[in-house]
């Protein structure tokens, strides 16, 4: 192909969301937030040389994430040493090789039997005086500020108890006291922290503060770049102890983007087995015109990025249209079957990426929502589902399951192909107006495990 660059013909999946991105921002994402890099404090810029103040803050925000602060008895408590972790999933242990190189302390180790990754500090020099100083200057902002806290305390009391020579710790001589109060430190931090006191809790609540680039690092941690029904979602989950940071980000979210406020735009629920809160926004409009200019303006550490590059082709899927058309929704299963927990090398379900040829072979093609109406992302889909339902022209396969005969797996349900959804909702017992055909159609997958609906027919696959 001759002349500029076209969606054809993009070389890697992060230039073809780039792109994607591109073709749209001038209208659909203007630039919400500024991107200016600030200067470390200067007593950090000498021991931490290598690091900008944006990773510092994302760094805090990926261990209130997936860090921890431990206080290690050594030979039967007549010695204390500390330790600082971060843990990842080992396929990312690149992230703690650059959490590593950046800090220029600790080691990264891999724990094969748990298949993680691990960065860690345990030189006591290493951690007084450049773990405590980063986290004092950036507080935490999750439960996880308390150890730190009794972190801190030990410290103190490890410093104390300690002669110093030529920059080097000589051995501790704890008191009897001094090893009752790093015990009862250790009882109440981390797992064995059972209760948050109401007047901790107070104390963090009135603290908490998001800025962009924790608030990356914590989602690099907590965040999901999801799916449900195809349909694409951001979801941040804590447990229950943290709600508090969950509405502080809330709030940030708001005030930062100017989200429209409403029930609708961020919702929760909670897990009551496992005591986890979700925050989650599943709406199209509000993750395509804020959420991904907000992430637009950074950038990712890890490989989150990779889940986030996919989530974004998703998005301006559905938002286009896109998604409606047969090779639209067979992208989207794709991804949305290849990312987040099913990229890594654990997995039990391996499904390969589409092409980036694919992709930009579908945005190529003119987009079916026409955007410039106006109108919201919902009311182009219920035009566009209504007008499947209710004129000629929009066929639907369905087939239902065979348990009878092996051989054959599916059955074309009698009637089949319907000329509207209309059609095919009241021949399997759902309303006209079901938006059920339009969510399942051509992903694959079977509606309550019985029926699948397909715009052409199996033979002609």
């Amino acid at each position: 192909m001759s002349g500029p660059r076209s969606l054809i013909n993009f070389c890697s999946p992060l230039q073809l969301k780039n792109k994607a991105v591109k073709k749209l921002k001038n209208f659909f994402l203007p630039s919400r937030l500024d991107n200016k890099s600030d200067d470390l404090p200067s007593h950090l810029k000498k021991i931490i040389p290598l690091a900008s103040k944006e990773f510092l803050e994302w760094l805090v925000g990926f261990t209130d994430a997936e860090g921890n602060f431990s206080i290690l008895p050594q030979r039967n408590w007549t010695s204390v040493g500390l330790r600082f972790t971060i843990e990842v999933h080992v396929d990312d242990i690149d992230i703690l090789y650059k959490i590593k190189e950046k800090l220029d302390i600790g080691n990264v180790v891999i724990t094969k039997t748990r298949s993680s990754a691990r960065f860690y500090v345990e030189k006591f020099e290493d951690i007084n005086s450049v773990i405590i100083p980063i986290f004092k200057q950036y507080p935490l902002q999750t439960t996880k500020y308390l150890d730190f806290a009794n972190f801190l305390d030990a410290a103190f009391i490890k410093l104390n108890s300690s002669g110093i020579y030529n920059g080097r710790m000589l051995n501790n001589k704890f008191s009897d006291t001094d090893l009752l109060k790093l015990k009862k430190l250790k009882e109440a931090m981390n797992s064995g922290r059972l209760i948050i006191k109401s007047q901790e809790e107070n104390f963090l609540k009135n603290k908490v503060i998001i800025n962009k680039w924790w608030l990356l690092g914590f989602i690099e941690g907590e965040g999901t770049f999801g799916y449900k029904h195809l349909v694409p979602y951001f979801q941040i989950a804590q447990n229950q102890k943290n709600l508090f940071v969950l509405q502080a980000i809330e709030e940030y979210l708001i005030n930062t983007l100017k989200l429209p406020k409403g029930k609708e735009v961020i919702k929760y629920s909670l897990n009551q087995g496992t005591g986890v809160y979700s925050m989650v926004i599943y709406t199209v409009d509000i993750n395509f015109h804020y959420i991904v200019p907000f992430f637009e303006s950074m950038t990712f550490f890890s490989r989150k990025g990779e889940d986030y590059l996919y989530w974004v082709i998703v998005v301006i899927i559905h938002k286009l249209g896109y998604f409606y058309l047969p090779d639209g929704k067979k992208i989207a299963l794709l991804i949305s079957s290849a990312t987040n927990k099913f990229r890594y090398t654990t997995s039990l379900t391996k499904t390969e990426l589409p092409s980036d040829e694919s992709i930009s072979k579908l945005l190529a093609q003119t987009p079916p929502f026409d955007l410039s109406s106006g109108r919201s992302h919902f009311e182009l889909v219920r035009e566009f589902t209504i007008a499947k339902g209710g004129r000629k022209g929009f066929s639907v396969y369905i087939y239902e399951l065979n348990e009878q005969t092996p051989s054959a797996k599916y059955i074309e349900l009698k009637g089949s192909p319907f000329s509207t959804y209309g059609d095919g909702h009241e021949a399997i017992g759902l309303k006209r107006g079901s938006r059920v055909i339009g969510r399942y159609i051509d992903t694959g997958k079977n509606f309550k495990n019985k029926f699948l609906f397909r715009s052409i027919p199996l033979d002609k696959e």
